[in-house]
């Protein structure tokens, strides 16, 4: 029951995402987790989602490719979209994931997020207990309220094209205020290998997220 559970909410995102692409894209699950959201993905859209953790292998039957943690394991400017969901409150530095994303994202590309809000005390209590079970495999999660995303966003180089919440009882194993970010990559942003710094550790998707 927990699994079709997850399956359906899998379901749900990828059916929210497909909505802001256009058939045929070229897209990189970045943090897959259990891959079940680039598997509906890849059926929605018609091509198959490449997906991306640090783990060795996925649940679901998809395009996997073992990340280091640092950089992506795909070329440059190779993606139409990148999805983070419910990542970059895991990863160690979010400016440092997001030139990554840059950096394979085609001109014009899309970044689709998805983030946990602290907005109200019970979003903290729930952001905190997330964070108490997470802290020993990825270190201190970096929730942040959604104004201070906008500016991560703008100084990685990205605009907002749209930005609205999601309920907290979408998934009632893990109730907190949530939102969603669509992004458009920058003509101006281009970041080669080089540029984006040591390290950017991203963990796996929590299976509580969506």
């Amino acid at each position: 029951m927990r699994r079709r559970r997850r399956v359906g909410r899998a379901y749900d995102m990828a059916l929210e995402v497909a909505r802001v692409l256009q058939p045929g894209a070229d897209v990189l699950d970045v943090g897959c987790g259990n891959g079940f959201i680039a598997h509906h993905l890849t059926g929605l859209l018609g091509k198959p989602v490449v997906g991306i953790d640090v783990g060795e292998s996925t649940t679901a039957q998809i395009k996997y490719l073992p990340y280091d943690g640092r950089h992506f394991p795909v070329r440059d400017q190779s993606f139409d979209a990148v999805l983070l969901c419910y990542v970059l409150h895991h990863a160690h530095d979010a400016q440092l994931v997001l030139n990554e994303v840059s950096r394979v994202l085609r001109h014009g590309g899309l970044a689709i997020i998805y983030e946990d809000i602290p907005s109200l005390w019970w979003d903290r209590i729930v952001c905190w207990t997330h964070d108490r079970q997470w802290r020993g495999r990825t270190g201190s999660c970096t929730f942040q309220l959604a104004h201070g995303w906008r500016k991560t966003f703008d100084l990685a180089g990205f605009e907002i094209v749209n930005e609205r919440s999601l309920s907290r009882w979408r998934n009632l194993a893990h109730p907190v205020a949530r939102r969603f970010f669509v992004l458009k990559n920058s003509a101006s942003t281009r970041f080669s290998r080089k540029h984006v710094g040591q390290v950017a550790v991203v963990s796996l998707r929590p299976t509580t997220a969506a």
